[in-house]
């Protein structure tokens, strides 16, 4: 394990509730649970070092701001193990989904087992370290069609992101969810983007602005509800990794989407219809 990946500030506990009630059956579409080293080890060639960060913390954060499901995201610091993943939906039941970072070997006996548990995605993340090539998510990406799935990004939005997305979207059949509001440098939605949203073909995370750095989020908010609501998810990105400095309140990241989102039936469209659509619940 590397020594020199810097320790994640932990994430807040959950000791008020937010101002604004979310919708009934809202579902936080992008959550990582980590567990002990001891159990699940982290890999070497990650860029940061998370804190514990369990399913029952978690589900304090549910219970507190009125989250009834979530989505459990492979973070980079496990690579292609997701046991730790795989473990959290055994003890998490019905109202979990999971998205994984999956060999290039995996067997079709591991995906059905993983289709049973409530795995509904493959994640490639291409702002920390990549540890499977494109190649190879896009031989998976072949393999996962029929089993209903999609493909998640994580990209830091430019002319070569921009560009590499466009040969995964004319090279693989999948719906492509991208992380984060595609982490644009400006407050402009990129056109491409949009014209993913309007396609059908592309859903977007309404989620962690604090990782836009100093950027005002509410014009390109605004911009991708405009392209096309039916594809837009919400989440909290907890317990908020890579980040050296106070975690935001989850409480305030609810309040906020009440910011962005000021029409009580977009919200439920939002957090409760389209991740339905797109995971299953």
């Amino acid at each position: 394990m590397s020594n020199e990946a810097p320790v994640c500030t932990p994430p807040q506990a959950p000791l008020r509730r937010p101002r604004m009630a979310l919708p009934a059956g809202s579902c936080d579409t992008h959550v990582h649970v980590i567990g002990p080293a001891s159990a699940y080890p982290l890999g070497p060639q990650r860029n940061y070092t998370p804190v514990v960060c369990t399913l029952a913390q978690y589900r304090e954060v549910m219970a507190s701001c009125g989250i009834a499901r979530a989505v459990l995201v492979q973070p980079s610091v496990y690579g292609t193990d997701n046991r730790q993943l795989l473990d959290a939906l055994r003890e998490g039941g019905a109202v979990f989904r999971g998205v994984v970072v999956l060999r290039a070997d995996t067997s079709d006996a591991e995906l059905d087992a993983m289709h049973t548990l409530g795995v509904r995605g493959i994640r490639l993340n291409l702002v920390n370290p990549q540890v499977v090539a494109l190649e190879a998510v896009l031989a998976l990406c072949d393999r996962i069609t029929e089993r209903g799935w999609h493909l998640q990004v994580q990209v830091r939005w430019n002319d070569a992101a921009e560009l590499m997305l466009a040969g995964i979207v004319a090279r693989t059949r999948l719906p492509l969810v991208i992380d984060h509001m595609g982490r644009p440098p400006t407050r402009q939605a990129p056109r491409a983007l949009l014209d993913l949203l309007a396609s059908g073909r592309g859903w977007v995370k309404l989620s962690a602005p604090y990782r836009l750095g100093d950027v005002d989020v509410l014009p390109l908010v605004h911009a991708l509800v405009a392209a096309n609501p039916e594809q837009l998810l919400w989440a909290s990105d907890w317990p908020h990794p890579e980040l050296f400095t106070p975690t935001p309140h989850d409480a305030d990241l609810v309040d906020l989407l009440g910011d962005w989102l000021v029409d009580d039936k977009l919200r439920q469209r939002i957090c409760v219809a389209n991740p339905a659509r797109l995971y299953g619940f």
